[in-house]
């Protein structure tokens, strides 16, 4: 059991949605991380989370452009991150949000185009760099929306159960802070073949996306993503399955 015990609830405000349901929600996600040894912090220094993930090339890919301020615009009222400390203070997960107003566009035209990469794509796109979205529902995704990503856990945490926490807590603190309607974000198939999109509570899978020549060189993902009365019924389950557990250690 950890020594210190998290507040990282006093870091939030609670803006939209069902307030009872959300209070509850973060209650149980920092009990959670309690149970974790896991001290849980809201981040807004993205070149902080640069130089970090720079740091870690032996387990984790370069930061997705969709967070790296050297060619995005990032600032607290559009993006976070999500710091998981040891009890030592180094960090040992991450997870980070994105709000986009698709308001009259939608997630195929913004991926496409890779507006939704880069702040200025044709300044900083690489050589042959092509985005490609065949997936279903690319284009239902629009108006307030999250992407949800750049999860990374240092290997010793890996299979700890923190990817069933964290994206929740990530697109939920979206939700209330942006009123978003959409969230989504990008699994690899291998994953999700998996299970690991039902772990992160994803509702929807889809495959269908190709990021030709990127920072990552050629990548197939499938897209994940949930509309937020989705969201919200998770994030329920997920609660109630939490003070089920609490219940069964004293029963």
């Amino acid at each position: 059991m950890t020594t210190f015990r998290n507040d990282f609830r006093k870091q939030i405000e609670l803006k939209f949605g069902p307030l009872k349901l959300l209070d509850g929600f973060f209650a149980a996600a920092e009990r959670i991380a309690d149970e974790h040894g896991l001290l849980l912090s809201i981040e807004t220094d993205f070149e902080a989370l640069l130089a970090f993930n720079k740091t870690q090339t032996a387990s984790w890919y370069p930061l997705t452009p969709m967070y790296d301020p050297r060619v995005n615009h990032m600032s607290p009222e559009t993006s976070f991150w999500i710091s998981g400390r040891d009890q030592r203070g180094d960090i040992v997960a991450t997870q980070c949000a994105r709000f986009y107003d698709w308001t009259g566009t939608n997630f195929k035209a913004e991926f496409e185009s890779l507006r939704l990469a880069y702040e200025h794509p044709d300044a900083v796109m690489f050589p042959e760099e092509l985005a490609i979205c065949e997936a279903p529902s690319a284009t239902a995704i629009t108006g307030p929306v999250c992407f949800s990503g750049a999860a990374w856990y240092r290997p010793d945490y890996r299979g700890t159960g923190l990817s069933a926490f964290l994206p929740r807590i990530s697109r939920t603190l979206a939700y209330t802070n942006w009123n978003t309607h959409y969230t989504y974000s990008f699994i690899e198939p291998k994953l999700a073949a998996k299970g690991v999109a039902e772990r992160y509570g994803y509702t929807q899978v889809e495959p269908g996306v190709e990021w030709l020549n990127s920072f990552r060189g050629s990548c197939t993902f499938c897209l994940l993503w949930m509309h937020r009365d989705q969201l919200l019924a998770d994030m329920q389950w997920w609660t109630h399955q939490q003070g089920t557990a609490m219940e069964s250690l004293f029963a």
